[in-house]
């Protein structure tokens, strides 16, 4: 019969706490380098591969482009609700889906550009640890998606507040290209808010929103999702825009089906401004005052990556250019930062951030400092250390790396 391993440990002469030290030390101190790997360069080249193609099946919904071409409903624009185009002209359902997978390919194609030209464009070697790490994170992440939707509380919570919005009257009617730019402003707004406040709120930053900004070296393939349960999923603006996008979607309706080709139009501005995170994009920003004109009304990838940049000056409010695809929210409310002339450094704030390169501390992190930080701090302190802003430092600091 097979021993457990404190009993294997304590027979073979290692003592359970140097049996457990030395297993921190390998999942959660020793991080991912590729290049000190003793494996043969094919089998190297294939891990690479395969954390490459599993990051643009996630970014670019590679993953999902089988699913695009028999679907009976398409996504034309970021926190915009799907639409059902089967009884749509046929010629204009073909556009849409071949818009559609456009997307696609245009989103793959710039995760590979960015791979291939970053060194080029950075001056800074491509960072394949980070990739390989992320593509193991962002697998869990996406598993997380089952604690929300297996939960019956949650999903009957969620009825409820169906029921609830249904009963909200409707106070306008849009058609057309009107009804497709309010309810594109209308989800941006949303969006807006949701991301703006999960960057100022302890508990949707420190268990949620500041994995995705855990990147020092940030392109299209670099990038971790939030997880994906839902409270914590605040990068999908799913936190605040549940309150407020189903009850304003209700009082100014938009019937998006009469839109016509402008809904091709607008996806094909939304396939452009998706691949946010790319120093590809943002550098050939840099060399087309046309590309940087369109700023004035679209989040450019210049504008989004300047989001992710960790310059002190760019830190208006818990960061700046909260918007999703238009810039006028940030102007409104005074969070909007002109990209500068160069790609800035990305990650965090801090100037002591771990940018971890090992799965199990990278998803562990930020549960086990907020548990330190509750441990360590009297009772009255626990609200604050939940829920308050990002800002609060606790009486007992946690000594431990943001």
């Amino acid at each position: 019969m097979n021993e457990d391993p404190v009993s294997e440990a304590r027979n073979s002469g290692i003592s359970p706490r140097l049996f457990a030290q030395r297993i921190k030390a390998v999942l959660w101190d020793k991080e991912i380098a590729i290049s000190r790997l003793r494996l043969p360069v094919v089998l190297v080249a294939s891990l690479i591969g395969l954390a490459l193609f599993l990051e643009l099946g996630f970014h670019a919904q590679g993953f999902y482009i089988g699913d695009v071409l028999s679907a009976k409903q398409i996504s034309t624009f970021a926190n915009v609700a799907s639409l059902n185009i089967s009884s749509f002209d046929p010629v204009l359902v073909g556009a849409l889906v071949a818009a559609t997978v456009l997307r696609v390919v245009f989103g793959i194609a710039v995760g590979i550009a960015d791979v291939v030209f970053y060194k080029r464009i950075t001056g800074q070697d491509f960072d394949y640890d980070a990739m390989v790490n992320l593509a193991i994170v962002n697998m869990i992440f996406l598993l997380t998606a089952i604690f929300t939707f297996m939960n019956p509380w949650f999903m009957a919570l969620l009825e409820h507040y169906q029921t609830w919005v249904e009963r909200i009257p409707t106070v306008v009617e849009t058609h057309g290209v009107v009804a497709i730019a309010l309810a594109c402003l209308i989800g941006d707004f949303c969006f807006y808010w949701s991301h703006r406040w999960c960057h100022k709120l302890r508990f949707f930053w420190t268990l949620g929103h500041i994995n995705h900004h855990r990147s020092h070296k940030l392109t299209q393939v670099t990038q971790a999702m939030d997880p994906q349960a839902f409270l914590l999923d605040t990068a999908g603006g799913k936190v605040f825009a549940l309150l407020l996008l189903p009850p304003l979607v209700k009082l100014f309706a938009s019937d998006l089906s009469t839109g016509g080709w402008a809904l091709v139009a607008v996806l094909l501005i939304d396939t452009w401004l998706n691949p946010s995170h790319s120093t590809t994009l943002y550098y050939l920003e840099l060399r087309s005052r046309y590309l940087r004109a369109l700023r004035l009304i679209f989040v450019m990838p210049g504008v989004h990556f300047t989001h992710h940049s960790r310059e002190a000056h760019m830190n208006i409010s818990d960061g700046c250019n909260f918007g999703a695809r238009f810039t006028l929210w940030d102007r409104l409310f005074k969070t909007y930062c002109e990209p500068p002339p160069y790609i800035p450094e990305a990650g965090l704030f801090s100037e002591n951030a771990d940018y971890i390169r090992t799965p199990l501390r990278f998803i562990a992190h930020p549960y086990v400092k907020l548990y330190l930080e509750l441990k360590g701090n009297r009772l009255g302190h626990w609200p604050k250390i939940m829920f308050g802003p990002t800002s609060y430092n606790p009486p007992n600091k946690v000594n431990m790396e943001s």
